[in-house]
């Protein structure tokens, strides 16, 4: 294994990087060309090259698009010029005639297409989303994609060890999200998020990631939040391979290797990961596993030993036909979780999915895409390496095994202006839990749960105007929990909510208003309102563990949340800088909270005078986020971005709910970054912060948060098919932990993770 030491690190290394970043190439008596690279969505793509080739056939000059997509071109001779754009999974795309002239700066806007075979999932095409590129995921010191979307403006992630990071987009998490990959609904089986969705896939599967705004939830149902959709690599035409090796800090080690051939109606995939890491240190120099209540025996132990295989296969049996067949198997071992009172001996996943597409040019119904799929975990979850099972009779004082398979498909056609779909899945969530201080009793706290969803959809689209186009969208969604009797804790639902009721049908509608307008070139606006609803989730209304001191139950009469949206977006885009600016505000009737709830009824068996449940409460989330990137130079680039969020809660006294604060808000975030770039070598500083979060909710004891900044450094280069990239995070050693405490599950520790302290990450890579 590599161990990298750095408590010592050459200064000279800092002072190197910075003295490159403030390198600027000087402009002459020339002219200029600035413009953006865009990808599907409107969405800018970073790190692609952008050629001017001039029209006399002299030397083409080449430079590399920045974070949303701004490039700059300084030092070009007056002239005629066709501009070309490229990046790695896309069709390369050029403007010709393009003109610039002495003194002036010309300005040009290219589009790039996915250049392999086609996407068979559309979230919403039309509505500007943030995305994370397969570039971004290379140049991350992330250890999973929670981690990783982190870094974008309004997402940020729950930590509960080294690796399975959870997401929040604008104050929204757990199931007030949606999570695909590829079309395919993906759930965590543990009841204590110990495994959210976002943990089920590999880094090296990822082709792109697309994070829906709060107005176009119409794609998936309970998106009451907002989607998060995964998009996985496809294979092109010809041969192509990539492999790459990660190694770093604390014995960390990832190699990935990918490979594809395709010709024009047949393509095929493969691929392999390895992931694993030592428990990694804060600041201070102490392990994440010091301060949680772990054995000693526990040194040496890994944090994470994760191994991840998958494969595609395309087809194309007519023309404007497309088959595609995937599976994808994770297999995860022994991941601490000092955040909880257990780890996880193992979390298995698969992913199978099969999909279908057809395209015409002529009739009215001109396109139809449909996707079927069956997604599994299997969990086993216990405390065998923590102190409390020191004198356990079987080794372990607390276990918890947790299954989950989703069966479902989604269908939709394009006729005219108008898309009509339809959404159907099952869910089953099954979990049982034995703890030796109730004589290994089984305890089914999530009681065989058969939630079944049908959905119909449809959304019409129109151009008012040259500049101005209006969708609008609609959907209906019944959802049935049902849990079995035999096996839910009735006794337990009686006792603090006075009911024993194990199944509820919610039949809701949704809505999406939104027009986007455009009133020049450089200048555009969208706004949004929307309705969306989502279902308790089988641990909200069933949930039932008897346990010492506290008890911890669901509640069967949860209603469904209900969330009333406006969102406004700005976007100017001018001479080489793109800046954007959302504002959004939510009206959430019935978000589900935890709370602790009094006995209400004398039961047999249940001794604790209070449990700790979820109940519905009136709510307000709001935000605003900036987002701006400016090409100083050819070379030198700035990017920025900064984020507020406002969670409130309307308290209800007869509840012992008083506080009027949201709690897991995040707090004021932002990031700043320098780079310097060519078409071989960048640099780039960038600086990490957090205002403190002091409105937090007391009811449920949740701490403050003072406020934290760090400095990370990245430098790499690429020469024809090899790359190598080096990064070093956190580069002074600061102490520090994000705000959230986790207080919405069953098994918390009460222990704070604080984030990794100084860290050096080495990238190798290859591609054919």
């Amino acid at each position: 294994m590599i161990r990298l030491n750095l408590e010592r690190w050459p200064a000279a290394l800092v002072l190197l990087l910075l003295s490159i970043l403030c390198t600027a190439a000087a402009g002459a008596e020339t002219g200029s060309l600035v413009g953006v690279v865009r990808g599907p969505g409107g969405v800018g793509l970073p790190g692609a090259t952008v050629t001017a080739h001039p029209a006399d056939d002299h030397s083409a000059t080449s430079v590399v698009s920045g974070e949303s997509g701004a490039f700059r071109i300084d030092d070009l001779e007056p002239g005629t010029y066709t501009v070309g754009g490229a990046i790695h999974g896309f069709h390369p795309t050029s403007a010709e005639g393009v003109t610039v002239d002495s003194g002036r700066v010309a300005r040009v806007e290219l589009s790039l297409s996915v250049a392999t075979f086609r996407d068979t999932m559309q979230v919403d095409s039309r509505s500007p989303h943030d995305s994370l590129e397969a570039s971004e995921l290379r140049e991350s010191t992330a250890r999973d994609l929670g981690e990783a979307l982190a870094g974008k403006p309004g997402v940020w992630k729950v930590r509960k060890g080294g690796i399975a990071n959870d997401v929040i987009v604008r104050g929204y998490s757990e199931d007030d999200l949606t999570m695909l990959i590829d079309g395919a609904r993906v759930a965590g089986a543990c009841p204590n998020r110990m495994d959210p969705p976002a943990f089920h896939l590999d880094f090296a599967e990822v082709d792109r990631v697309e994070i829906g705004p709060t107005t176009a939830r119409m794609a998936a149902q309970g998106s009451l939040g907002g989607i998060v959709n995964v998009v996985t690599k496809k294979p092109g035409t010809g041969l192509k391979a990539d492999a790459s090796l990660v190694a770093g800090s604390w014995d960390m080690i990832n190699p990935s290797a990918t490979i594809s051939y395709g010709t024009g109606r047949f393509a095929v995939l493969g691929g392999i990961s390895h992931r694993s890491s030592q428990p990694y240190e804060d600041g201070s120099g102490a392990l994440f596993t010091e301060g949680a209540n772990y054995q000693s025996s526990v040194d040496g132990v890994d944090a994470y030993d994760i191994n991840s295989y998958w494969t595609r296969l395309y087809f194309e049996p007519a023309k404007g036909h497309e088959l595609h067949l995937s599976y994808a198997r994770q297999e995860s071992d022994d991941v601490l979780y000092p955040t909880l009172m257990m780890d996880a001996a193992y979390d298995d996943t698969d992913r199978l999915v099969a999909g279908y597409r057809w395209d015409s040019e002529t009739g009215f119904l001109h396109a139809v895409r449909a996707t079927a799929y069956v997604t599994q975990v299997d969990h086993w979850m216990v405390d065998a390496l923590r102190t409390t099972a020191t004198v356990a009779p079987r080794g372990w004082s607390m276990g918890t095994q947790a299954n989950t398979r989703i069966i479902g498909g989604t269908a939709e056609g394009d006729m005219g202006p108008v898309t009509v779909g339809l959404e159907a899945y099952t869910r089953n969530w099954n979990a049982w839990t034995e703890m030796a201080g109730m004589g290994y009793m089984r305890q089914h706290s999530i009681p065989d749960v058969d939630m079944d969803v049908l959905g119909l959809s449809a959304r019409w689209s129109h151009a008012l105007a040259q500049r101005t186009r209006i969708e609008i969208g609609g959907r209906i969604d019944r959802v049935s929990t049902t849990a079995d009797p035999s096996k839910a804790n009735t006794a337990l639902y009686y006792a603090y909510h006075g009911v024993e009721s194990t199944s509820r049908t919610d039949t809701e509608p949704s809505f999406s208003l939104r027009i986007a307008h455009e009133f020049s070139n450089e200048f555009s606006l969208t706004a949004g309102l929307s309705r969306t609803v989502r279902s308790p989730d089988p641990r909200e209304r069933y949930f039932g563990l008897r346990r010492m001191g506290g008890d911890w139950v669901g509640n069967p009469g949860l209603n469904p949340p209900k969330a009333t949206g406006a969102e406004l977006g700005l976007t100017w885009s001018t001479g080489s800088a793109v800046v954007t600016a959302t504002a959004w505000a939510d009206r959430v009737d019935g978000y589900v909270l935890v709370y602790r709830q009094q006995r209400i009824n004398m039961v047999p068996g249940v001794m604790n005078t209070s449990a700790q449940s979820y109940t519905n409460v009136d709510a307000n989330i709001r935000g605003a986020s900036l987002d701006a990137s400016m090409a100083l130079s050819s070379r030198v680039s700035l990017a920025g971005s900064a984020t507020y969020l406002r969670g409130t809660q309307d308290p209800i006294p007869a509840l012992g709910i008083f506080s009027t604060n949201l709690p897991e808000m995040p707090p004021l975030t932002g990031r700043l970054a320098a780079r310097w770039q060519n078409t071989k070598f960048f640099a780039e500083a960038e600086a990490v912060g957090s205002a403190s979060q002091t409105k937090v909710n007391e009811d449920l004891n949740e701490a403050a948060t003072p406020g934290w900044g760090i400095v990370n450094l990245k430098t790499g280069y690429s020469s024809g098919r090899w790359r190598l990239q080096l990064i070093a995070a956190n580069i002074f050693n600061r102490t520090y932990h994000e705000h959230f405490s986790y207080l919405r599950n069953p098994y918390r520790s009460g222990y704070i993770i604080n984030e990794p302290g100084r860290n050096l990450s080495v990238t190798f890579g290859w591609t054919y």
